[in-house]
This record gives structure tokens, C-alpha cells and sequence, in this order.
């Protein structure tokens, strides 16, 4: 009995120490969550009535008259605008397409992006340079 009541004591000193004792990494964890990286391409100089389309290796935004349709991958360009979202992707390269108000391809380029990435363990949105064609 007196082993057994000894043991007991172990068992619940350990279970005592361990339950106060923080969890490895409680402190250090990430967020559940992610991020959205933009890319504003700045194509005034194109008129008003332009259309601004972005490519990454992950596809392309919808070209002019094509309405957008909910996407599976969030890496795929996605507009407003002329500004970009690529999901938590920072390519370092993409094609930007302008089409004027009549539909006609003006400038069909690719350019590289500069990012500033979130410094951090657990990372964050990154912010590009505006791309001025």
C-alpha cells in the first residue's frame, strides 16, 4: 500500500509540474491566419479607358470582357483595379498586359518586382514597389 500510495505521488507530482509548466512553443506560435501581397501597376499613361491584366507562373487576372469567376487558387492575380492580389505568393517576375479602351493590346511586358518582405519568425504580407510602365 505504502508503494502504491508512494507512486500515486510521483504520478500526480508529475501531472502538478507538468500542467503548470507552459507548453513548448505556446509563446513562439504563429497565427492561424495568412496574408495578401498586392502589386499596383501604375499604367496612366495608357488613358482612362485602358485595362490593366497581370500574369504570374500561377495564371493570369481576367483579360478585358472575361468576368471574374470565383478562383480555387489564391495565387492566381486577382483585380481591383490596377492593384494585384496574389495571395501569399511574391513572384519576382510577372507580365502585365494593357489594353486600351478599344480592346487593342498597347504593351504586353514582363517586369520584375522589388519586395519588401515582413521580417519576423512567422512571416507576413510583403509590399512591392509600384510598377510605373
Amino acid at each position: 500500500m505504502r508503494r502504491m500510495l508512494g507512486a500515486l505521488g510521483l504520478v500526480l507530482a508529475g501531472t502538478a509540474a507538468t500542467a503548470c509548466a507552459p507548453a513548448p512553443f505556446a509563446d513562439d506560435a504563429c497565427p492561424a491566419i495568412g496574408w495578401i501581397n498586392e502589386i499596383e501597376v501604375d499604367a496612366a499613361r495608357y488613358g482612362d479607358g485602358r485595362f490593366v491584366q497581370l500574369c504570374t507562373d500561377a495564371g493570369c487576372s481576367p483579360a478585358p470582357g472575361v468576368v471574374r469567376t470565383t478562383e480555387t487558387d489564391l495565387a492566381v492575380p486577382h483585380s481591383d483595379g490596377d492593384s494585384f492580389q496574389v495571395g501569399m505568393t511574391a513572384p519576382e517576375k510577372v507580365i502585365i498586359r494593357v489594353y486600351d479602351d478599344r480592346g487593342t493590346l498597347v504593351h504586353d511586358a514582363e517586369h520584375d518586382i522589388r519586395w519588401a518582405h515582413t521580417e519576423g519568425r512567422c512571416g507576413g504580407p510583403s509590399t512591392a514597389e509600384r510598377v510605373v510602365l
